[in-house]
């Protein structure tokens, strides 16, 4: 938020609309373009300072030659070319120029009204990967619980990460929230977002489910990857049939027909199941009492 601060030795202050944009976050090693915005209301202009935070490290007085100053400051320099009375083009940002941003706007005689507004910069440091999702499967049954997390290496600050079922949030009880880690030596942060989320109803007309996470700095970087599990199921038992006077709507799973226990089937991995190690993938059908 900016903060505007003013001084006139006259009642009446010609000086107004003084104002600063400047961008909230930028990438390090990025060009930042600040604008000081401001009304003469007629008043002739005496100059326009910049500050990073009490240190002046540019000037603009047009009746002086040159009417360009720029002065020595840390994790930035300015681009005088690209510069003027309203704008501010800083190169190479460095980590060391986060901070506050003031513009000090004087007016000319006889008025000399002064004001200076402020705002916060936080320069970024980017991953340089996308998010890395581990600990979830490719197969899931209805009633498992997909537990994985969602980490984003090496950035600063912390990347803000999101959880979402087929392009919608994940919120509540299935986030798990980690404090991000910092490296001491790069004091980058690393941030986990943790997920346990039980399979209840999603598979139920369907063999796929997408799950993304997104990881996002302020305006400035955004990333996602998505991983798909699919029904574990297999194709041949969800074609099967239903018997006679069972209503379909009460199975949780594909139909197991004992009667063909001597017979066996491809597992995903294309590997053939006996009726044992079959019996691991297999439900029951769902009695009329029972619920989901």
């Amino acid at each position: 938020m900016a903060v505007t601060f003013c001084w006139s030795y006259n009642l009446v202050i010609t000086l107004k609309d003084v104002r600063v944009s400047v961008p909230v976050a930028i990438k390090r090693g990025d060009n930042a373009n600040l604008i000081c915005h401001y009304d003469m209301e007629g008043d002739e202009l005496y100059s326009v300072k910049w500050y990073k935070g009490k240190r002046e490290f540019y000037r603009y007085t047009p009746k002086e030659i040159p009417a360009l100053k720029s002065f020595v400051a840390t994790g930035f320099a300015v681009e005088q070319p690209l510069s003027n009375g309203s704008h501010l083009t800083l190169m190479g940002l460095e980590s060391s120029a986060t901070g506050k941003y003031s513009c000090e706007v004087s007016a000319d005689l006889p008025s000399f009204d002064t004001m200076i507004v402020s705002s916060e910069m936080e320069v970024v440091d980017v991953p340089v990967t996308k998010p890395l999702i581990t600990g979830i499967k490719q197969f899931y049954r209805i009633g498992d619980v997909v537990e994985g997390n969602c980490t984003s290496y090496n950035s600063k600050p912390a990347a803000n990460l999101t959880w979402l079922l087929d392009d919608k949030k994940i919120n509540g009880s299935q986030i798990l929230q980690y404090p991000p880690y910092k490296d001491v030596r790069s004091s980058l942060d690393t941030s986990t977002l943790g997920l346990a989320f039980p399979l209840s109803h999603h598979f139920l007309g369907r063999s796929k489910l997408k799950f993304s996470c997104v990881a996002k700095i302020h305006d400035v970087y955004e990333q996602r990857v998505d991983r798909w599990i699919e029904d574990e199921r297999p194709k041949l038992l969800a074609a099967s049939a239903s018997p006679v006077g069972l209503n379909p709507v009460n199975y949780v799973h594909s139909i197991y027909d004992q009667s063909s226990a001597s017979s066996s089937y491809h597992h995903h991995d294309g590997s053939d199941f006996d009726n044992q190690n079959s019996d691991a993938y297999m439900t029951h059908i769902q009695g009329k009492g029972s619920g989901f």
